[in-house]
C-alpha cells in the first residue's frame, strides 16, 4: 500500500537523509524520535504539504511525489495542531474540505464513528480539544483515503479524549486503513503494529515490543 524508497529532505542541512519503509493495509506504523528529528517533515512530505529532494513514494504502486492527485486521492492529515476555523461551525469546517453534501459525508460509517452529529452546529470555538480532534480527523477523511497520517495525535488532549482519539485509530485499522503516525503515547505507541526511531534521518526499525522506558532509551 505505502513504499517509501531513499526519501530525502535539506533545509539548511538534511533532515531527512534515506527513510525507506513500507506499510500494508491494516498496518499502523508508528514513527518515534527526538524533538527536531525529522518527524513531522517525514509526515508533511507524505502528504504532500512539503516536497521531498529525492526519493520515491508509491501509494498502491502509484508515484506521489510531485503529483498532487495521488496525495489527494490515498491520504488524509491530521496536523498536530487542528487546522480548523474558530469562528465557523462544525458542519461549516466539514463542508469547506468535502466534495460532497455535508448530509452525505454524515451518513458515511467512518465519519459517524467520530460522534461529529452530536456538535455539527457548534462553533468550533466552544467544541473541546476532543472534540476538535475528531472534527479534525473527520475532515482528513471526508475523501475517503485509505491512509490517515497523524502527526502526534494526542498531543494536548486529556485522558478521556486521548482514549476516544486512540478507539477511532483502531476501529479505522481493523477497517483496513493504514496509519502512519508521530507519537510519544503510550496507549498509542501500544495500536502499531511495527515501530521505527527516525535518527540522523534515518528510519531504524524497532525490534519487538519494548517498553516506553526502553523506548526512550533508544531515542
Amino acid at each position: 500500500m505505502i513504499r517509501a524508497e531513499h526519501i530525502s529532505k535539506k533545509y539548511k542541512s538534511m533532515v531527512l537523509k534515506d527513510i525507506t519503509f513500507t506499510a500494508q493495509k491494516g498496518e499502523c506504523i508508528g514513527i518515534l524520535g527526538a524533538n527536531g528529528s525529522g518527524k513531522t517533515t517525514l509526515l508533511t512530505v507524505m502528504a504532500g504539504v512539503r516536497r521531498a529532494d529525492g526519493g520515491r513514494l508509491y501509494y498502491n504502486d502509484e508515484q506521489a511525489l510531485g503529483r498532487s492527485r495521488v496525495f489527494r486521492k490515498y491520504t488524509g492529515y491530521v496536523p498536530q495542531t487542528d487546522p480548523l476555523i474558530e469562528e465557523l461551525s462544525a458542519g461549516d469546517n466539514l463542508r469547506l474540505w468535502s466534495s460532497v453534501s455535508l448530509k452525505e459525508l454524515l451518513g458515511r460509517e467512518e465519519i459517524r464513528a467520530l460522534g461529529i452529529e452530536d456538535y455539527i452546529n457548534k462553533r468550533v470555538s466552544r467544541l473541546s480539544g476532543g472534540m476538535k480532534r475528531r472534527l479534525s480527523i473527520a475532515a482528513a477523511l471526508s475523501s475517503s483515503p485509505p491512509v490517515l497520517i497523524l502527526d502526534e495525535p494526542g498531543t494536548g488532549l486529556d485522558l478521556k479524549a486521548r482514549a476516544e482519539t486512540a478507539d477511532y485509530i483502531r476501529s479505522y485499522i481493523a477497517s483496513g486503513g493504514t496509519v502512519v503516525m508521530t507519537t510519544h503515547i503510550e496507549t498509542e505507541i501500544e495500536l502499531c503494529t511495527r515501530l521505527y526511531i527516525i535518527k540522523d534521518g534515518v528510519l531504524v526499525p524497532v525490534e519487538g515490543k519494548p517498553d516506553v522506558s526502553e523506548l526512550s532509551r533508544l531515542i
